[in-house]
């Protein structure tokens, strides 16, 4: 099977990055390649995952005030 460029686009990965494992002919280094760019993709929504948590802590501390002042007012 060989990768399919259209996939490798909607995941995100640059016509540079697409040609070069599409033309590369070792099965190996273009498996290598992709799994070079998952483990990139997974870091990514790592820290993405970390902003959410903390844009969450932040609401929930916002909100706790609210209801801090709400009940003493």
């Amino acid at each position: 099977m060989e990768p399919d460029i259209y996939v490798l686009s909607k995941a995100g990965f640059s016509r540079e990055q697409i040609e070069e494992i599409t033309t590369c002919n070792d099965r190996d280094t273009q498996i290598r390649m992709l799994r070079k760019c998952r483990y990139q993709l997974l870091d990514e929504i790592h820290e993405k995952q970390q902003s959410l948590e903390e844009i969450d802590y932040i609401i929930c501390k916002m909100k706790e005030q609210d209801k801090k002042e709400g009940g003493v007012l």
